[in-house]
């Protein structure tokens, strides 16, 4: 069952396992099964995971300042002409972070040892991401509450798997229903408030799965962390040692109703990048079809 997250490695052996999976080539992995996961569709059902910018957003727009979350801001305007008008939008928010809405985390959004990893770049994405993709439920299928701070363990994602009979294969999309509940607040503190996760016991199990892309509702990496002196060691590890990119605060709770409804956690996902060039990241509506 979900525990308190705890203590499980110093910075040193992460710092060994980092370099390892990175002296293993980690741009080799598995690619996307596009037909296979286009083959799943048969009930015409398509679920959104996509949820929009934390809350409260500013009433106008403002400059960006390092380190400071920036809400969701909206500027309007009306073109107009003899018998017509036209609304007028532009869109400020922070891609990644507390304020951000569902997004990708591109592999070059983070570094290690001062490099990122080869092919990482958001352009890199640009034709989406079409797979097969298992929702690993773990709250859902087990009846379990997973309180802020806590884990979900090894035995928790196997014994999900196990119920809902599904076996993850190398290239799959990997969502990953944390049991995050509530709006989240433009205002919190990522460093600060506890936060669920899943425990870094899984990193190898993680690593032999060779997902092509991991879904969370929340960031995936839990606070207080499991690694002493690395905040957010599941960032690091899928982004510069695997080579994984990264989808953080989607909304999982319609996909786990539809298949709990329908009886199975296997389905096509897609999952398109805005083509933004020189950006570490994308807004994302990720889609489960049925």
């Amino acid at each position: 069952m979900p525990r308190p997250s705890s203590h499980l490695m110093d910075r040193d052996a992460f710092s060994a396992l980092i370099d390892r999976h990175r002296a293993a080539a980690p741009t080799g992995q598995a690619r996307p099964g596009t037909a296979a996961a286009m083959a799943l569709v048969t009930e015409g059902t398509v679920v959104s995971a996509s949820e929009g910018p934390a809350e409260p957003r500013l009433p106008g727009t403002g400059l960006a300042v390092a380190g400071v979350p920036q809400p969701f801001a909206l500027a309007h305007w009306w073109e107009e002409g003899e018998v017509w008008a036209a609304a007028n939008h532009r869109i400020e928010m922070d891609i990644h972070g507390v304020a951000s809405m569902t997004h990708i985390d591109a592999i070059d959004h983070f570094r290690w040892d001062g490099t990122s990893l080869p092919g990482g770049r958001l352009s890199d994405l640009s034709r989406g991401l079409v797979t097969r993709g298992v929702l690993v439920d773990v709250p859902g299928v087990l009846d379990v509450d997973v309180p802020p701070g806590h884990v979900l363990t090894l035995e928790d994602v196997q014994e999900t798997l196990r119920r809902e009979r599904v076996e993850l294969q190398r290239g799959d999309a990997l969502y990953l229903r944390l049991g995050r509940t509530g709006t989240r607040c433009a205002h919190s503190d990522l460093s600060a408030d506890p936060m669920v996760g899943l425990s870094f016991e899984c990193h190898e199990w993680l690593a032999d799965a060779a997902p092509a892309v991991v879904l969370t509702d929340a960031g995936l990496d839990p606070n207080p962390s499991e690694v002493t002196g690395i905040p957010v060691p599941w960032h690091l590890l899928l982004l510069t040692g695997l080579g994984i990119p990264l989808v953080d605060m989607a909304a999982l709770d319609d996909l786990s109703a539809t298949c709990a409804r329908l009886g199975r956690y296997a389905f096509a996902s897609v999952i398109a990048p805005l083509p933004i060039p020189e950006v570490s990241g994308s807004p994302v509506n990720p889609l489960a079809l049925f």
